[in-house]
């Protein structure tokens, strides 16, 4: 109860701190959708947990993105451990979606890459869902809290200070969860001896520069119940990207583009680039939002946890490398981390060791998923996006390929001996396709054995080593 007398004095703006210092069992840092997902996993266990977000209360939850999260997610975190669905009555849930697509260069070269999906009100459903677990006693929501340090002793994060309206606040933990987004603020606020397994902060070349917009519309829009990623011809100058157009109802759409940070992509315009688009496809239009973020592209990172430290979502890298997808695997890697956490803390062990069962669940996960992705950038980089193009046009790459990754993402892509001889005429991207698949197959398997602590440091090299390797 005294910790949720300090939240009411902060959110009703009042001056006086009860306390200085504060202490819990998990310190949750960041309130999008792998910290709330956390935080409320704790607080359905009766877990002593504070989450601090650095926006004001009525903010928390609103996050740059496409706005798209799948009812099978949904669903999915409901059954799991309770958490609410997007609700269509209270305007959480905007539109239901029946298509998600790729289109390519070429009139022929449209494909089919998800089941299905839906667009929400970040802020809205973030909102709904950072109220829900403020419900809980044992959690504490302290808002307009941004992290200044974080604290070490021994090798060991024990917490963090902050700063607040009131000043400065300490709070110590056994275990602190980052939940900051790609910039990782907790991670890149560690010591240097703790990094070796994770990076301080993300290189520029693995990470996707996006910019979105909201667009109120007079008429219905052609989008409507679909996701979709377009190739633009302002594209061509920023690959590998994407253009999206996401439906959020007859008259609202969620437009933007990403597109990887490489050498050649810096200093590159993006609001520019946008605007051109957006002029060409809704040349009449309410601008009601635009904002631009960063968001990994890579593989997950290869541990995703210390002693007394764990990271999810963004933080982690866990973001699909090719469409930018984080809100599913946010909210997943939150729940499990926190599950994670509640074993640790009930065998009074927070080392590294303890947690590493988070790392063994991760990587056979979002490893597989993102492994395709991660080969396909490789992929564009190295033949060109109208070499993908002919490949999509002429069905070498077919709507079944890209479900089977989707479903089953271990059952790999077999080429065929049809395809094959479709690709005779074009040898060079046939060896491409052949290594691609190869290379793929073989990062999966090897996330699918993510080892032990005591054997990471062959894995670690082994998979590094996959990863550079060109397709």
């Amino acid at each position: 109860m005294r910790l949720r007398i300090v939240h009411d004095q902060l959110i009703n703006g009042r001056k006086s701190m009860v306390n200085k210092e504060l202490n819990c069992d998990v310190l949750v840092c960041g309130g999008g959708p792998g910290g709330v997902s956390a935080a409320f996993s704790l607080g359905k266990n009766g877990i002593d947990t504070i989450l601090v977000d650095k926006k004001d209360y009525n903010q928390i939850g609103n996050k740059v993105c496409g706005d798209a999260l799948s009812p099978i997610l949904s669903d999915q975190a409901f059954e799991m451990i309770g958490l609410p669905r997007p609700s269509e009555e209270n305007g959480e849930l905007l539109e239901v979606i029946d298509d998600v697509y790729l289109y390519g260069k070429s009139p022929n070269a449209r494909i089919k890459i998800g089941d299905g999906s839906a667009t929400v009100d970040r802020l809205l459903y973030g909102q709904a869902l950072i109220k829900v677990t403020d419900e809980f006693d044992c959690v504490n929501i302290l808002a307009n809290h941004k992290v200044r340090e974080v604290i070490v002793d021994n090798d060991t994060v024990k917490g963090v200070t902050c700063d607040n309206p009131d000043g400065k606040i300490t709070i110590n933990a056994k275990i602190v969860i980052d939940a900051t987004g790609s910039r990782g603020i907790i991670r890149s606020k560690l010591p240097e001896t703790m990094y070796g397994k994770f990076p301080k902060k993300l290189p520029k070349e693995q990470t996707l520069v996006s910019y979105r917009e909201i667009l109120k519309l007079e008429k219905p829009h052609k989008y409507q119940n679909g996701l979709y990623l377009l190739y633009e011809p302002e594209i061509a100058d920023v690959m590998p990207g994407y253009y999206w157009v996401f439906s959020k109802g007859p008259h609202i759409v969620n437009i933007g583009l990403g597109y990887l940070l490489t050498k050649e992509n810096h200093g590159k315009n993006i609001r520019k680039i946008n605007s051109t688009i957006r002029d060409r496809h809704f040349p009449e239009c309410e601008i009601l939002e635009s904002q631009g973020d960063q968001i990994p592209a890579r593989m997950p990172f290869h541990s995703l946890v210390h002693n007394g430290f764990m990271m999810v979502g963004d933080a982690a890298a866990l973001v699909n490398p090719v469409n930018g997808e984080g809100h599913g695997p946010a909210i997943f890697s939150g729940i499990k981390a926190a599950e994670h956490a509640i074993i640790a803390l009930n065998k009074n062990d927070y080392s590294e060791e303890a947690l590493w069962g988070f790392n063994k669940w991760i990587w056979p996960e979002y490893g597989i998923l993102n492994s395709m992705g991660h080969i396909l950038i490789k992929f564009i980089q190295k033949y060109g996006y109208d070499a993908f193009d002919w490949l999509l046009a002429n069905n070498v790459v077919t709507e079944a390929d890209i479900m089977v990754q989707l479903r089953e993402p271990e059952e790999g892509y077999d080429i065929g001996y049809k395809r094959v001889f479709k690709l005779l005429t074009r040898p060079r991207l046939l060896i491409g396709l052949l290594k691609l698949n190869s290379i793929n197959s073989k990062i999966q398997d090897l996330s699918v054995k993510y080892p032990d602590i005591e054997n990471f440091d062959e894995w670690n090299n082994k998979m590094t080593k996959l990863l550079a390797r060109n397709v």
